[in-house]
């Protein structure tokens, strides 16, 4: 296939970053910052705040489905053992995450994985302080009905003392009133104050949410980084010593929304930083060493141990109009139910009901697939009303609380190329249970959770449909893969993320977290990634643009802004809606045996 050479032997970057979310936007402001030329490449599209959809049934602008011609920002990445939510666009899971910031405890910096490596704590602990500073966090202002409903809860199981308002990295000022930068003396962009309409995961339409387009991400184009959307990467290739311009390494990508035919473009580069997310990281890295083998010398180890934040989604629907639940930040607080096990109640904004088409109502989890979707028929059968209500009356997001349970127990899965029905018979990721450790699809702790609160609301408690009907787990925080390690035997990039046997190459997100963190992972990646940073040097020769890229926060640098989907809306819902129901479909058909 052509390639179009997008920069001449004579002007290569200093930098290429694969992805623009935590890990990314915060490689790209700090080694903009160091003096060196940057490009990011991010195979999302760029979103404001006024491009966001106002409920997430409209599924083009949400849902991230590509083969749909849906290039929204939140995933849905159905696993053969997991069902995974992310995020794309510029900024990455920053635009669709609910900008909680929770500190791990003690356990975490001492995680088996890369114990004696370092003193974890004390190198971080000066990392969370700036990832703090830097995103905006604050104490959440306001409790909300399910608030109070938990921390009853709390203390009714004597863990009052552990029940917290949540920090978040959102600006609360005046409700609706913009005013110019608040964070960084006046030179970020104008914000806009909260008004607590939990749209949060719906991409926040009114500039309150401290996303990384508004922080490390914008100072990085103002200070000269050039970031192109809608462009995936496609291959890594080492180029050999000698290059008059010192490059290292062909990065090539594609259009992402390209139609069948998606021609590649070729970079020329000294160093490259991969922060494409973990299941993009691996993805990418897996089929370079497996496939084109452009980097047949990753560790073996890629892949392996990768976590779930040990979680579930749970959640309850209120059988009558009492509370409106949807009101409040997307987390407004926290508990340790023990000492392994939190919950936090979420919440989408009223209309935003697309995600209950991934719930079913929780009946008896004894048994195979097969008895469980009988027990759910027969549950429907007895309580009419209870399924109509969880599944198709009006007003879930009103009516309904979701609990996102979390531990920090051990427990790990697998990753690899291959073919299966979830890849359409297309190579991509496959997962496989630890047969030692597998995920667990039940939290015993956050059931437990569950049925008190739904006592207290008169609610129906709820489940994803693979945890309640396939016991297959579900998470919103997939993480590892790429651990950290003294040698290629033990890891995939050492103490300073840089990949073995592959000097220049960096690995910067999720994917090198080493441990279930039992809370929101955003603020440790964010930590990790300026520790990470700070390990680099300046640059000898400082790099400035001629000409700045800034243009107060809403720069597209050349490249498109999200366009208009000709799939309808109503088409593009109603096969969303379907997938859930015949990944089902495909779990319960019997196999040979």
């Amino acid at each position: 296939m052509h390639l179009n050479k997008s920069t001449p032997a004579s002007d290569a970057f200093d930098y290429v970053i694969v992805g623009s979310g935590f890990g990314g936007s915060v490689s790209a402001m700090r080694l903009t910052e160091k003096g060196y030329r940057v490009l990011v490449l991010e195979r999302g599209k760029r979103y404001n705040a006024e491009d966001f959809p106002k409920t997430n049934w409209n599924v083009p602008k949400f849902l991230w489905m590509p083969a749909l011609r849906c290039f929204g920002f939140m995933g849905l990445n159905f696993l053969n053992d997991m069902l995974i939510l992310n995020g794309s666009g510029v900024g990455g899971g920053s635009l669709v995450y609910a900008s909680t910031h929770l500190k791990p405890g003690k356990s975490f910096f001492e995680a088996e994985e890369w114990y004696g490596l370092a003193d974890w704590e004390a190198e971080l602990e000066p990392h969370y302080e700036t990832a703090n500073r830097m995103l905006g966090v604050t104490m959440n202002p306001k409790l909300w009905a399910a608030d109070y409903i938990l921390k009853d809860i709390a203390t009714e199981l004597g863990r009052e003392h552990t029940f917290k308002p949540t920090p978040v990295a959102i600006f609360f000022g005046e409700p609706g009133q913009t005013v110019p930068d608040p964070f960084f003396g006046g030179e970020g962009p104008d914000r806009t104050g909260c008004i607590h309409c939990g749209g949060c995961m719906v991409g926040c339409r009114h500039n309150a949410k401290n996303t990384l387009d508004k922080n490390y991400l914008y100072f990085a184009e103002k200070w000269g980084a050039e970031v192109r959307p809608e462009a995936n990467v496609v291959d890594i290739r080492p180029l050999p010593e000698g290059q008059p311009d010192g490059a290292r390494y062909e990065v090539v990508y594609e259009r992402t929304t390209a139609w069948l035919f998606k021609p590649q473009t070729a970079v020329r580069t000294r160093q490259v930083v991969i922060s494409a997310g973990v299941l993009g990281t691996l993805n990418l890295l897996l089929r370079l060493r497996d496939e084109t083998q452009s980097l047949p010398d990753l560790s073996p180890r890629l892949g392996k141990m990768v976590r779930s934040n040990s979680e579930a989604l749970l959640g309850v629907t209120a059988r009558e109009e009492s509370d409106d639940f949807s009101k409040g930040v997307a987390i407004t607080s926290h508990f340790w139910i023990d000492e392994v096990t939190s919950v936090e109640p979420v919440r989408y904004p009223r209309g935003s009901s697309l995600m209950r088409n991934l719930a079913v109502p929780l009946t008896d989890l004894k048994g195979g697939p097969v008895r469980r979707m009988l027990g759910f028929i027969a549950y429907g059968i007895r309580h009419p009303y209870d399924l109509l209500k969880a599944r198709i009356l009006p007003d879930w997001a009103r009516d309904g609380t979701i609990l996102l349970i979390m531990q920090t127990v051990e427990s790990r899965m697998h990753l690899s190329r291959g073919r299966n029905l979830f890849t359409l018979f297309c190579k991509g990721l496959v997962s496989e249970r630890d047969k030692t450790l597998p995920i667990p699809a039940v939290i015993d702790a956050g059931r437990q959770v569950l049925g008190m609160f739904a006592e207290r609301v008169n609610g129906i408690p709820q489940s994803t449909i693979n945890e309640a009907l396939l016991d297959k787990p579900s998470t919103a925080h997939i993480l590892g893969g790429c651990g950290i390690g003294r040698d290629e035997r033990s890891g995939v990039v050492d103490v300073k993320h840089e990949l073995f046997n592959y000097p220049g190459m960096y690995v910067v997100d999720g994917s090198v977290i080493p441990a279930n963190l039992g809370v929101n992972p955003s603020l440790t990646i964010t930590a990790m990634a300026e520790r990470a940073m700070s390990l680099i040097p300046p640059a000898a020769q400082p790099w400035r643009p001629q000409v700045s890229h800034h243009n107060s926060g809403h720069a597209t640098n050349g490249h498109s802004q999200p366009q208009k989907v000709n799939v309808p809306v109503v088409v593009a819902a109603a096969a969303a809606a379907l997938i859930p129901l015949a990944w089902a479909a495909v779990k319960l058909w019997p196999k040979k045996v």
